[in-house]
């Protein structure tokens, strides 16, 4: 939808009534590295050679960095062979 939007207020108001609970339905978000693998899944199966994960967001990108990358690499490395 951002490449439609060419302003924030054009983004805030065509997303006012989406819930997290909307997202978090369809993007796996949070901690569970299991349910991000198996989102991740389905691209490689495709023949996807590189996956890019974004938005961990601005309070967050050094816990996530520090804590979480490292073991997300491990589990999407030994998931995907």
């Amino acid at each position: 939808m951002n490449a439609d939007l060419p302003t924030p207020a054009g983004f805030a108001g065509a997303t006012q009534f989406v819930r997290p609970e909307d997202v978090a339905d369809s993007i796996p978000c949070g901690p569970d590295l299991d349910r991000i693998v198996d989102s991740v899944r389905a691209f490689w199966e495709a023949g996807f050679t590189d996956i890019a994960l974004v938005q961990i967001g601005d309070d967050s990108q050094d816990a996530f960095l520090r804590e979480a990358a490292g073991p997300l690499l491990e589990k999407l490395r030994a998931a995907s062979r």
